[in-house]
């Protein structure tokens, strides 16, 4: 993340020189922000506040969804986040329900009638897949219309533990199939967190790097999660699952200007 030098005149107080982030569409770096139903009227008034921050948008609300809310609800959330150049994505839930239900060419199918330009494929809550079926699913998300497909290791319930090799071999795999990013899913990230083993994280990172990796960092582990991915990895990580209450103050940690990451930007760069 640079440091600007030539914002005076773009900002409030552009003449300060803080560190920038490179300008959307962004290759890395991502903040991907979790939609819990935000009504219709808020999400104008708030997109102003966080206007190059955000990179993706991903519904969290799998119960409105799935059973509560209209389609045409849905479809004008979709035309707002559009209209301010976001891309959105349901959560893994719903695709969860659908696998089990064996309704998932439905539900690939539906998802661009309402709107969202990708979808997640994610196993935490059911049998993890096998990888020729896991391959065929990314690939028919992509025929049914869906742009980025979002894929996910970890689990929410039973086993939390994260196996080096066997997680980089699935992002390999996943990115080779053509997913958009994989995520890692937060309660194996607090898991590792809680019992110390965050040498199995840097392992995954140093064998695939963090492009292709989107790290959960809520509801779980705030702030301790994202302030040691940050501290190890640096602002260049992509981010997942994050609150919108917790989106202006995430960006103050990715650039060292928050009270959670110690203020580092004064350790360092904090002159001009």
């Amino acid at each position: 993340m640079a440091t600007s030098k030539s914002t005076a005149g773009t900002f409030a107080l552009g003449f300060l020189d803080i560190p920038q982030p490179p300008p959307p569409p962004r290759v890395a770096g991502w903040t991907i922000m979790t939609d819990q139903s935000m009504p219709l009227a808020l999400q104008p008034s708030f997109l102003e506040s966080v206007t190059g921050i955000l990179d993706r948008v991903k519904y969290a609300d799998h119960v409105g969804l799935v059973g509560r809310l209209p389609a045409g609800f849905i479809q004008a959330k979709n035309d707002i986040y559009r209209q301010h150049g976001l891309r959105t994505f349901p959560g893994g839930v719903p695709f969860e329900i659908a696998h089990l239900q064996g309704k998932v060419k439905e539900y690939f199918e539906a998802l661009p009638r309402l709107g969202f330009s990708g979808v997640e494929i994610s196993t935490d809550c059911i049998a993890d897949l096998a990888r020729a079926e896991r391959d065929r699913l990314i690939a028919s998300a992509r025929a049914a219309g869906l742009d980025e497909v979002y894929t996910e290791l970890g689990n929410k319930i039973g086993d939390l533990d994260l196996d080096v090799e066997a997680a980089a071999t699935c992002i390999r795999a996943d990115i080779a199939a053509g997913a958009a990013k994989v995520a890692v899913e937060n309660e194996s990230l607090c898991h590792c967190l809680r019992t110390n083993r965050m040498d199995a994280v840097k392992g995954i990172v140093a064998e695939v790097g963090i492009k292709p990796i989107a790290f959960e960092v809520g509801p779980g582990g705030w702030p301790e999660l994202p302030v040691w991915l940050l501290k190890e990895f640096g602002p260049g990580i992509n981010v997942e699952n994050l609150p919108a209450d917790r989106v202006i103050a995430f960006e103050g940690m990715r650039r060292g200007l928050h009270r959670a990451i110690g203020y580092t930007f004064f350790a360092g760069a904090g002159k001009a």
